[in-house]
């Protein structure tokens, strides 16, 4: 082993073998009320905004006859409203002085004790703790998509209904949370609705709507129109950003990768069956120092800002056990820890003979390994039967730089990634990968700046350039396979080779040199925060925080987009979806120029805003700012034609202007002014002062 004196000390280090458990596909990533052994890996409760708002409402429900009595938490799997019901009953407890009753009585309800089913609604008394406040007690449905054992007949979302006109429509002297998902709110007000349950349907409606992104959503806690109701969507807020960077806390995510990198269950860098030649001690060693953290959870809101998606508590501590264990490279190994895996699979590279396919692909699984390069693990896909020809050809099939590289892009994946995160990896790669960053972003490398066009231009000319500019700044792991491409890249320059088939060895020579500026690129890039496009991200998160200058340059390229020429137009015989009629037959009519007005957010009762809408024409049509219309326009501004504007977006346009020019003709106001055109006539009809005249266009 690379340093089997340190075996003793790695031994007993919990991480980062502990940390494979806890991945969200296992059963310890899955929260169970009162479990304290489930789903809470790192062992402590993760501060969040909403634990800290359902503390303050647990003390002031306990005291105050006017807070809210009902909580619906709203969101999918994951998102920790297990977690959030757990820890608002404790604080319950101790809002009441009931000295733990409270808990004790809750515990035993979802500990299925005497082989009795866990009961979709529990409920504990409050005794005459709740005396003052008028309650009795408290209900809890920990999870509303599952079915009552004791209505086996009724379904999730009748159950729903059922508890609503119980609880929170009536007056109730109860206390009623509840976790409800998107998907269990539109069956319900669907059942509600058809059994014609006018309160209830009124109630779910407000409450859809007040989770919805909608500009115009009523606030959310307490409900519109309904003082008694608390609700919060649980997959909006990020748990990778903190709204207010003057705050001292940490956001969810730096919370969890602090508590992963602990240094105190963590053996000493070097120390492990691995030695300094370990992946993941070494990632741990680089993202404990707070240059890289900061720069790995810029690179994890860039994804929420790029894909309009939220990272959740399941996909976070998936990511974690990801980047810091490899989640399953030794599950084919009965006990086997992440660095004795790296350890063994380290010994065999240093082989002189073996299994060639693992011996040489070995050094590229290990740097693969480092989280920098786990984050961004895609790599282009090549005909392993062409690559391998051309090594043939050029008789280097001995070579370990270059069977090693063919090896790793023809063959799966040595690291399996988690299913729960695949979506998440495969998007990132895409719309952020390092390697495909603009060359002049700039890099600040210990007291030098470099832009990325420098790399680019080292590494072209030959991988020990590129390596010479780098190498103090990458991990010893890093530095040695590129060594080794190095030595494949001198000897595919060398005569002997070059005679033997020169456009073959250029193609390979081209392939290491870009692989390898590729590598420095992700190892740097996420290191630093710096991926594809993320100036332009930079520039979107300032405008959802309320950019003013920015936003105002964006709402006026979109005024543009919707607009011709100064002028909205309506074609009036062709309706959306359809292709164009002809323009020989084509009627079409000319208004007043629509509008464009951002709409201030209301961030009062509601999570922060995650998009920016806009207001467009008299009637304040709604139009979403997303980060490719942001895209978009700001790529209009530097010299792109309309006609290159991506499918979505022109998507969303044409879903805008067919909305507007419903709102458009049938308003007599808009109207005044109009022109209409029918044909490729030489006259158009105007409308004035209430009548229709025709005039030619000349006059105009």
């Amino acid at each position: 082993m690379a340093n089997g004196l340190a075996q003793g000390v790695a031994s007993r280090s919990e991480y980062p073998a502990a940390l494979v458990e806890w991945a969200g596909h296992r059963s310890g990533g899955v929260r169970k009320p009162f479990f304290e052994s489930s789903g809470r890996p790192c062992k402590v409760v993760i501060e969040t905004p909403l634990l800290l708002r359902l503390r303050a409402w647990a003390q002031d429900v306990a005291s105050s006859p006017t807070t809210p009595r009902t909580v619906l938490l709203v969101g999918g799997p994951g998102n920790g409203k297990t977690e959030a019901v757990e820890d608002v009953l404790r604080t319950l407890d101790s809002a009441f002085a009931l000295n733990g009753k409270l808990t004790n009585e809750f515990t035993h309800c979802f500990s299925g004790d005497g082989g009795k089913s866990i009961p979709r609604l529990a409920s504990a008394s409050l005794g005459d703790a709740g005396q003052n406040t008028r309650l009795e007690e408290v209900c809890v449905v920990q999870d509303a998509s599952v079915n009552d054992p004791e209505r086996p007949k009724e379904s999730p979302a009748e159950l729903l209904v059922r508890d609503l006109s119980s609880f929170v429509v009536t007056e109730s002297k109860r206390i009623y949370i509840a976790c409800v998902n998107r998907g269990v709110l539109d069956d319900a007000l669907t059942f509600a609705t058809e059994h014609e349950n006018t309160e209830v349907q009124l109630l779910l409606e407000y409450v859809i709507r007040s989770v919805g992104l909608s500009p115009n959503a009523p606030t959310c806690w307490p409900l519109k129109d309904f003082p008694h109701v608390a609700v919060w969507p649980m997959d909006v807020e990020s748990l990778v950003w903190k709204r207010d960077e003057a705050t001292t806390s940490l956001s969810p995510a730096e919370q969890l990768f602090t508590k992963a990198i602990d240094g105190t269950k963590w053996p000493e860098f070097g120390t492990c069956e691995a030695g300094d030649h370990c992946p993941f001690c070494k990632s741990r060693a680089n993202v404990e120092k707070e240059d890289a953290r900061r720069g790995l959870l810029q690179v994890l809101r860039w994804f929420e800002l790029a894909t309009g998606k939220r990272w959740s508590f399941r996909d976070v501590f998936s990511l974690v056990s990801y980047l810091f264990s490899g989640t399953s490279h030794h599950e084919t190994a009965e006990g086997e820890s992440p660095c004795e895996w790296a350890a063994k699979l380290f010994d065999l590279s240093k082989r002189p003979s073996g299994k060639d396919s693992l011996r040489f692909r070995a050094p590229f699984i290990l740097v693969g390994s480092l989280y920098e390069h786990a984050l961004f693990c895609q790599w282009p896909k090549l005909s392993s039967r062409g690559l391998r020809q051309e090594i043939r050809e050029l008789e280097m099939q001995h070579d370990p730089g270059l069977m090693g590289l063919h090896y790793f892009l023809s063959a799966a994946r040595e690291v399996s990634i988690p299913a729960t995160l695949q979506p998440q990896l495969d998007a990132m790669s895409e719309a952020l990968d390092p390697a495909i960053a603009d060359p002049a972003c700039k890099l600040k490398l210990g007291t030098r700046e470099f832009a990325l066009k420098d790399i680019d231009t080292r590494f072209s000319q030959s991988v020990g350039e590129g390596l010479a500019l780098v190498r103090k700044f990458l991990s010893i792991l890093e530095v040695e396979l590129l060594e080794r491409l190095e030595r494949t890249d001198n000897l595919l320059s060398s005569p002997v080779v070059r005679r033997r088939r020169p456009a073959t060895s250029k193609r390979v020579q081209n392939l290491v040199r870009d692989f390898s500026c590729r590598l420095v690129r992700r190892s740097l890039g996420v290191r630093y925060g710096i991926t594809r496009e993320y100036d332009m991200l930079a520039d979107f998160e300032k405008v959802i925080s309320g950019d003013t200058q920015l936003l105002h340059k964006a709402v006026k390229q979109v005024e543009a987009l919707v607009n011709d020429n100064d002028r909205f137009l309506v074609v009036l015989n062709t309706t959306f979806g359809e292709p164009l009629v002809p323009p020989s037959r084509r009627a079409t009519i000319r208004t007043a120029k629509q509008r464009v007005r951002p709409i201030e957010p209301s961030d009062a009762g509601r999570p922060p805003a995650s998009v920016r809408f806009l207001s467009i024409g008299g009637k304040g049509h709604p139009l979403a700012l997303t980060y490719e219309l942001f895209r978009s326009v700001r790529e209009l501004e530097a010299g792109m034609l309309p006609a290159s504007l991506p499918r979505s977006v022109v998507a969303l346009l044409d879903t805008t202007r067919a909305k507007l020019s419903g709102i458009v003709v049938r308003d007599e106001d808009e109207l005044d002014g109009a022109e209409i055109r029918i044909g490729t006539r030489d006259t158009v009809i105007s409308r004035e002062l209430g009548e229709f005249v025709v005039i030619g266009e000349a006059k105009i």
